[in-house]
């Protein structure tokens, strides 16, 4: 029961995600997805706290729906920068010659598409020819940093 209470919590999370991306809204897919999976996680939780109390399946359902979850959003942001991806994603407009594919990703395109990519999520921004970081760009940068020490990781 309670596994199923969380795979069902998961699928309506997917669904109202795909529904969110539907919607205009200055917001990401990632913040998309918090927006509504984060009040059902919440629900989840004191559903599954309230019926099961703190016992195994009561921590599985909630474990299993926050893996999920992650999982879910790894596998979607990690599209946005797969070349595979993109690649497809334009050939899904219709047959496009090799060497238009071809110049989609050559170093300067791919650090065009990069860039855009960077502005549009507003973790950098264009200013008299220039890029700089936003305040977004720099609080992650913070995070990145402090991460990387924190596991041990060396920077380059």
């Amino acid at each position: 029961m309670a596994i199923t209470l969380a795979l069902a919590a998961f699928a309506l999370a997917v669904l109202l995600h795909g529904l969110a991306m539907r919607v205009s809204m200055k917001l990401d897919s990632v913040r998309r997805f918090l927006m509504v999976g984060i009040p059902l996680g919440l629900a989840l939780t004191a559903f599954s706290l309230g019926r099961f109390g703190l016992t195994l399946p009561g921590f599985a359902a909630i474990l299993l729906y926050a893996m999920l979850s992650e999982l879910y959003m790894f596998c979607f942001t990690l599209v946005l920068s797969s070349v595979s991806a993109t690649m497809l994603i334009l050939l899904r407009q219709g047959p496009v010659q090799a060497s238009a594919l071809a110049s989609v990703y050559e170093p300067r395109e791919m650090v065009k598409l990069r860039l855009d990519r960077l502005i549009k999520t507003g973790f950098i921004e264009r200013a008299s020819g220039r890029f700089c970081m936003t305040r977004k760009g720099e609080r992650l940068h913070l995070i990145f940093t402090r991460l990387r020490k924190f596991f041990g990781h060396v920077s380059r």
